[in-house]
């Protein structure tokens, strides 16, 4: 999860930055500053190559993958210009990212260490949004509470806990997969 760690780190930088300085000071550090009235998803995808650098590998393709749906969900509820987000809308976009990466990684080393799922559709979608759900709500119960003081968030603390939901998740889809064999 190495460029899922390193995009969250620059991701959470424009989160703090734009709590401490505002979001014209945080768009002007990324030549962005003219953006600051378009859709924060437009804005988000404007800083795509900052926050997760094209790459190769898997890990690449999984950050740059979670970024785009996380930014897709930024949307679903309530569209609003970069510099109108509340600071719980940036929160909730961070989370979503962290965990679709975590879901991503977990997903990906399924398909890699072949664990085996049921042959039933209906029970592998079943298995996936039990593991999204679970993902999800470890992350808002694991990183909420680090989320609430940003400017003495330790980054470490964020990729410990993601970490150990990673872990925990990657358990859960292998016992489940196992179990439905």
């Amino acid at each position: 999860m190495g460029s899922s760690r390193a995009s969250g780190a620059r991701l959470l930088r424009v989160v703090r930055d734009f709590q401490a300085v505002g979001p014209v000071e945080t768009l002007r550090h990324l030549d962005l500053e003219s953006m600051a009235n378009q859709p924060a998803s437009d804005v988000f995808l404007a800083m795509l190559e900052f926050l997760c650098p094209p790459g190769g590998a898997i890990d690449e393709a999984i950050s740059r993958q979670a970024m785009l749906e996380a930014i897709g969900n930024l949307d679903r509820d309530a569209p609003t210009s970069f510099a109108q987000l509340a600071p719980e809308q940036l929160r909730e976009f961070f989370l979503d990212f962290v965990a679709l990466s975590i879901e991503g990684r977990v997903i990906a080393d399924i398909g890699a260490r072949g664990i085996t799922l049921p042959a039933d559709i209906a029970a592998v979608e079943q298995a996936h949004e039990q593991l999204h759900d679970f993902i999800e709500g470890c992350c808002r119960v694991h990183l909420s509470g680090l989320l609430t003081g940003l400017e003495t968030l330790n980054s470490l603390d964020v990729e410990q806990r993601a970490n150990e939901i990673y872990e925990a998740a990657f358990s859960l889809i292998a016992d489940a997969g196992e179990d439905a064999t």
